[in-house]
C-alpha cells in the first residue's frame, strides 16, 4: 500500500499524461463493427491528451450530458482531482460485441524500471450505435444499478442495492450534520446522489471498473466524491458518510486549499473512525519512525490499510485552527494554498520546526493510554 500511494503521489505531481491506446494482438479487429467502435473508443482517450478534456455530446448520449457535466464515471473514478486515463498507459484487451452493444476492456497500467507491471485500472466501456449510425457510450450506471432502490430525504437521494434495509435514523444523523455544516458555513442545500453498497468493489463496478488499486485488501469503509456533478460512492458505512459530503459543500469554495482532505477527516473522520482514532494510532507509528518528516508526504507515505497519516495530520491542523479561533479560524486556515504558510502565519510555527511542534501536540493530546477514541 506504501508503494501505492507513493506512486500516486509520483503521478499527480509530475503530471504524466498518457492518453494512449494500444490493442492486444488477441483482439479481433477485422469485424466491422468492432473496429468502428475501437476507433470511436481510441478517438476518446485521445481527447484526455494534455489538460483538455472531451466534447462529451460528441461521445455520449444527450440525455446522459443533460444529467451531468461529466458523465463517463470513470474520469475521476480513482482520484476525484485526476482523471484515469491519464495515469498511465492502456492496453484494450478485450472487445466483445453483442446485440445490444460493443464491450471494450482496457488495462490501464505501466512497467516499472525492473520490467513488472503496475496495473492503475481495468475498465469496461460500452459502446452502442445511435439512430445516425454513430456510436455513443452507455452510462454502466443504467443497467448496474438496475433494481436499486432510491429514498430521497430533504437534499439528498439515496441510491442502493435491493440487499440493504433503508436506515431512516442514519440519513436523518446524516441530514442534521449536513445542515448543521450548511449553517456554519454560510450555504445553500446541495442536491446530492448518494449511492451506497456494502464493498468498495460493489461501487466501482458499477461505474465500470474491474480493478482499481483500492478494491484489494480488508474491507473497511471507504468513499469517494465527484463534486463536479455532487455525486457520492460509498462503501461499508451505509447512509451516514458525512465525509464525502464535506467535499461536496466545501472543496468547490477553497479549491486551493492544501487542507481539503483534512477538514473532511476533521467534520467525517475517515475509513469509519474519528480523527483521534487515527492521531492516536498515528502516534505509535511516529515512535517507530523519529527520522520521518511529517510535513513531507512522500517521505510519509503510508502506514498501513487503516490510517491515512497524511489526512490524519491535515486534520489535526484544522482541529487547532478551531480549538484557537473556533469557525473563524477554520475559515481562515482555508485560504492558504501551502501548509508552510498556515503554520507561518497562523501558528507562528517556522517550517523548520513543523514536524517537532506537529509531533509532540500528537504525542501530548492523543499518545495517553487512557484516552480512547471512537
Amino acid at each position: 500500500m506504501k508503494r501505492l500511494v507513493v506512486l500516486f503521489i509520483l503521478l499527480f505531481t509530475t503530471h504524466i499524461s498518457f492518453s494512449q491506446i494500444h490493442i492486444d494482438p488477441s483482439v479481433d479487429t477485422l469485424e466491422t463493427d468492432v473496429k468502428a467502435a475501437i476507433r470511436f473508443y481510441r478517438s476518446y482517450i485521445k481527447a484526455f491528451k494534455d489538460t483538455s478534456l472531451p466534447n462529451f455530446r460528441k461521445y455520449w448520449p444527450d440525455d446522459d450530458c443533460n444529467a451531468y457535466k461529466f458523465p463517463d464515471q470513470i474520469i475521476y473514478g480513482i482520484s476525484s482531482d485526476y482523471p484515469t486515463y491519464r495515469m498511465a498507459k492502456g492496453t484494450i484487451m478485450y472487445v466483445k460485441p453483442g446485440k445490444e452493444y460493443v464491450q471494450i476492456k482496457t488495462h490501464f497500467g505501466f512497467a516499472d524500471s525492473a520490467g513488472y507491471t503496475n496495473t492503475i485500472a481495468i475498465t469496461n466501456h460500452f459502446l452502442k450505435l445511435d439512430n445516425n449510425g454513430s456510436f455513443k457510450f452507455i452510462n454502466p450506471l443504467k443497467f448496474t444499478t438496475k433494481g436499486w432502490h432510491t429514498t430521497t430525504v430533504r437534499n439528498v437521494s439515496f441510491c442502493y442495492p435491493p440487499y440493504h434495509i433503508f436506515s431512516k435514523k442514519k440519513a436523518d444523523s446524516l441530514i442534521q450534520r449536513i445542515i448543521a455544516l450548511e449553517k456554519a458555513w454560510n450555504l445553500e442545500p446541495i442536491k446530492i446522489r448518494y449511492y451506497f453498497a456494502n464493498t468498495k468493489e460493489e461501487m466501482q463496478k458499477i461505474r465500470g471498473f474491474d480493478f482499481t488499486p483500492d478494491m484489494g485488501n480488508r474491507d473497511k469503509p471507504s468513499g469517494i466524491s465527484d463534486s463536479k456533478d455532487n455525486i457520492i460512492y460509498c462503501a461499508g458505512w451505509g447512509e451516514n458518510y458525512f465525509h464525502e459530503v464535506v467535499h461536496i459543500y466545501l472543496n468547490r469554495h477553497y479549491p486551493n486549499s492544501p487542507l481539503k482532505e483534512g477538514l473532511a477527516v476533521f467534520y467525517g473522520g475517515s475509513m469509519g473512525h474519528s480523527l483521534g482514532w487515527h492521531l492516536q494510532r498515528l502516534n505509535n507509528f511516529l515512535n517507530e519512525h523519529t527520522d520521518i518528516d511529517i510535513i513531507d508526504p512522500a517521505a510519509l507515505g503510508y502506514m498501513d490499510n487503516y490510517t491515512n497519516p497524511r489526512s490524519a495530520i491535515l486534520g489535526l491542523i484544522c482541529q487547532l485552527a478551531y480549538d484557537k479561533d473556533g469557525m473563524a479560524g477554520l475559515k481562515n486556515i482555508m485560504s492558504y494554498d501551502n501548509i508552510e504558510d498556515i503554520m507561518h502565519y497562523e501558528f507562528n510555527i517556522s517550517a523548520q520546526k513543523c514536524d517537532g511542534f506537529l509531533r509532540r501536540i500528537i504525542a501530548n493530546e492523543y499518545g495517553r493510554s487512557s484516552k480512547t477514541f471512537l
